[in-house]
């Protein structure tokens, strides 16, 4: 079944970035701050930390990796658009990307081994990122089908994380197997099971929503409002952001500690 043939008519835009897009990535940037900011005044000692408010920590990698696969669409389907386009070129273009972005998160393991040793950070959210945009190269061929691959992938990391394992390796922890409480061995961690099917989820839901690079509803022009405009901004910069915002807020509350 085709998902995007039960959608409304085809609305034409102009834009070439989809706000929405850009907006919601700002939210979640935003909100992920927030959190961090939180996780940083409890781990420093300042203020003792409700553990209740992790229950939303949830929504913004969710946010993230269905963003991802939405976005994967969108950006595949501008280059469609253009009488160069080269399939095998643009999948390279992509392996890199992903290869970059999982580059970064073997960065960020090297540091939290020597900052963080007791919880270092082995597969976090920018190693499942890389390699979920790699994986995601030949499944965009499957346009909305791939509800059916997320809804099973999905379904498997709930599974598998009912089970544990007392001595994980890398390739266990990428895949979902882990210690009982993984809490307690690193600050970060996001298995491709079952998050990679959160990105499946994005890319069929960005073929139903924006079939041809085409917005299937309508929506105003929200780049006259500022406040859109400014999440907007954090929502094209977000890798960007996810680098250097816990650095600073670190950094920032280690200096009052000393002074």
């Amino acid at each position: 079944m085709d998902l995007t043939k039960l959608t409304q008519p085809v609305y034409q835009t102009h834009s070439r970035r989809f706000i929405e897009l850009d907006v919601l990535r700002g939210f979640a940037i935003i909100f992920m701050i927030f959190l961090h900011i939180m996780w940083d005044l409890d781990y420093f000692g300042f203020i003792p930390m409700n553990t209740q408010i992790y229950q939303f920590q949830k929504i913004v990698p969710a946010m993230f990796f269905v963003l991802l696969g939405m976005c994967l669409v969108v950006s595949k389907n501008k280059k469609l658009n253009q009488p160069s386009f080269d399939e095998k070129r643009y999948n390279k273009h992509l392996f890199l990307r992903g290869l970059k972005i999982f580059g970064l998160g073997m960065i960020i393991t090297i540091i939290t081994m020597i900052f963080i040793p007791d919880r270092p950070i082995i597969f976090g959210v920018l190693h499942c990122i890389g390699f979920s945009i790699i994986l995601s190269i030949p499944f965009l061929k499957f346009k909305s089908y791939n509800i059916l691959f997320a809804t099973l992938i999905i379904l498997t990391g709930i599974i598998m994380g009912q089970y544990t394992i007392e001595n994980p390796t890398v390739l266990h922890l990428a895949v979902g197997l882990h210690q009982s409480d993984i809490a307690q061995y690193t600050i970060d961690y996001f298995p491709l099971f079952p998050w990679f099917g959160a990105c499946l989820f994005g890319i069929a839901l960005g073929h139903f929503l924006y079939k041809g690079n085409e917005r299937r509803f309508k929506i105003p022009d929200l780049s006259k409002y500022k406040p859109v405009t400014m999440f907007s901004w954090l929502g094209q910069h977000s890798l960007a952001i996810y680098l250097f915002h816990q650095p600073v807020i670190a950094g920032t509350l280690f200096i009052f500690m000393i002074f």
